[in-house]
């Protein structure tokens, strides 16, 4: 876990902070793969706010996405990588329009129902507080990992020949 910026977050990391709702007392500590990390939102006022959105993983309160579940999430974007020692889930861009959050959605909306994981958090109220990046995610399925491992070797021993 490593301490970070919110500007710093890049869609398909997986960050870790402390948020409060609206309803609750005191804030809870989520575990959550970034999809944007400022997405804008127009209210019936005409105001712009900007929220945080994400596949939330895991909380202090509930149980986390188990491991076969989380491998066919990550199946569905197109397995890990590394960025710069940091492991991400698929390859975003790094500004997601709506319209690509939209798409996104549409294509896990099967998943995203079935286990009612997709949120949106405040961006104003998130940056109240730290952030912390996962640098390697404890329930990261195996079998993703050891892909990840055996492509990085791949492309090590390309770099040498």
């Amino acid at each position: 876990m490593k301490n970070t910026s919110w500007e710093r977050v890049q869609p398909g990391q997986i960050v870790s902070f402390i948020y409060k709702n609206k309803n609750e007392k005191k804030g809870i500590k989520r575990t959550v793969l970034c999809l944007s990390k400022r997405h804008p939102y127009r209210k019936k006022n005409g105001r712009l706010t900007y929220f945080f959105v994400g596949l939330q993983l895991d909380t202090a309160v509930s149980r986390p996405i188990t491991a076969s579940k989380f491998q066919s999430l990550i199946e569905q974007f197109g397995g890990l990588s590394k960025d710069k020692r940091i492991t991400e889930v698929g390859n975003f861009e790094d500004n997601m329009s709506s319209s690509d959050i939209r798409q996104l959605y549409n294509t896990l909306k099967d998943f995203i129902e079935k286990y009612n994981i997709f949120r949106t958090y405040n961006l104003r109220e998130c940056r109240k507080r730290r952030v912390y990046l996962e640098d390697d995610y404890r329930y990261l399925p195996k079998e993703s990992m050891d892909d990840l491992l055996l492509e990085q070797q791949i492309t090590e021993i390309d770099f040498e020949l």
